[in-house]
């Protein structure tokens, strides 16, 4: 099972404040990032995002890549498909 801990060191970062979720984020380029929520727990979720190019805070796209209640815990190598 993943922690938030294994995928800083794949390259995602810690979000600057709280989130209900411990999210961490992967940036993708382009305005676009993975973001990995209550990673090792059954609510574990992946999200690719775009934000908005004049507001990066705005999250204007979200598609839901992983969800626990679907398909398990997360895998790095999932992870890494993704990245």
């Amino acid at each position: 099972m993943l922690t938030n801990d294994d995928l800083i060191k794949l390259g995602f970062k810690p979000i600057p404040h709280f989130t209900i979720g411990n999210s961490v984020t992967y940036d993708l380029g382009r305005g676009r990032h993975l973001s990995a929520g209550n990673v090792g727990t059954p609510n574990e979720m992946v999200f690719i995002c775009a934000t908005d190019y004049k507001d990066k805070t705005n999250i204007t796209d979200l598609v839901c890549l992983h969800n626990y209640d679907y398909d398990g815990y997360i895998t790095e190598e999932k992870i890494k498909i993704y990245m």
